[in-house]
């Protein structure tokens, strides 16, 4: 019982802000998933990390590329005449984008900073990463009905898309929407069998899969900000509607981990020297931190080296 008040009451002291993000964050879950907008989810959870940009300005924006790509199309376009054209214009500098192609940022390949992980960064800047990329190819081609979705492989996004006589191809945003069979991701990445049995990689995600994969942003913006119990909280959230999200459940080590160093291991010498009170939290800690890392492992997960 005294286990459950302590863990209780640490609970209590979540912020306001704590109970504001995660109503946030669920409410972008409760859209209609059979006619999900992915530029709206991407742009409101952007919102959340920076509040300064303006929703409604960058759906406008979503929605003047689509019509610039809408005059370059040709007459009863096919789904292959779409991706081309797409491709043209985020991958070709002309006047479509003012003379700017888009490219990958060799500068934060991975987006470690969780800024460059906004769309509106990438669209400013034209620098984007395996997340900006794929996603903006993805709502541009959403926004022109093609059957195109998200899919993971380790710390990566690309794009699975469905053509006209039913066929998937995996086309990887970062380099020209260009198409790349599975295969090449497991020779450049640790991806399991058990991973692609458990759906956790090269799977194309369902809407609800989707959100929270445009959501993982979220969880790392908390954590760069050191907001730990905000982290896990949001995480859960994540977890709960993608089961298989084996990064997010390492995120959640991860913040457990810092809380772990910022309470324990930065305090007390050894775990003799942690108060009596102080231990149930500790061992609560330990056991997130081991139990989320076992949980991904147990699904396929593995580190990959950067």
């Amino acid at each position: 019982m005294r286990f459950i008040f302590i863990l209780s009451a640490l609970l209590l002291v979540a912020t306001s802000a704590l109970a504001d993000i995660r109503a946030d964050v669920r409410e972008l879950f409760t859209r209609d998933m059979d006619r999900l907008y992915f530029a709206r989810i991407k742009i409101e959870a952007d919102h959340m990390i920076d509040p300064s940009i303006d929703v409604d300005a960058q759906l406008a924006q979503i929605d003047q590329m689509v019509a610039t790509i809408r005059t370059m199309l040709p007459p009863n376009a096919t789904s292959w005449d779409k991706i081309e054209t797409i491709r043209r214009y985020i991958y070709q500098a002309g006047a479509w984008n003012d003379d700017r192609a888009f490219s990958y940022d060799h500068d934060d390949p991975y987006g470690l900073d969780v800024r460059n992980k906004l769309l509106s960064d990438y669209i400013q800047d034209r620098r984007g990463n395996c997340i900006t990329m794929p996603f903006l190819f993805i709502i541009l081609g959403q926004r022109l009905g093609l059957d195109v979705t998200p899919a993971m492989a380790p710390l990566h996004v690309f794009v699975k898309f469905t053509d006209d006589d039913g066929v998937t191809h995996n086309l990887e945003a970062t380099s020209g929407a260009g198409r790349a069979r599975d295969q090449h991701y497991r020779n450049l990445l640790p991806i399991t069998d058990a991973a692609i049995s458990n759906g956790v990689f090269l799977t194309p995600l369902d809407a609800e899969q989707s959100v929270a994969v445009i959501a993982a942003v979220i969880v790392e913006e908390l954590i760069a900000q050191e907001r730990y119990h905000d982290a896990m909280a949001v995480a859960d959230i994540l977890i709960e509607h993608y089961p298989m999200f084996a990064y997010i459940m390492v995120k959640k080590a991860t913040a457990s981990y810092h809380l772990l160093r910022t309470e324990f291991h930065e305090k007390y010498p050894t775990a003799q020297d942690v108060p009596e009170d102080q231990r149930p939290y500790l061992a609560y800690l330990q056991r997130v931190n081991q139990g989320m890392f076992d949980r991904a492992e147990s699904l396929g997960w593995r580190p990959v080296e950067r």
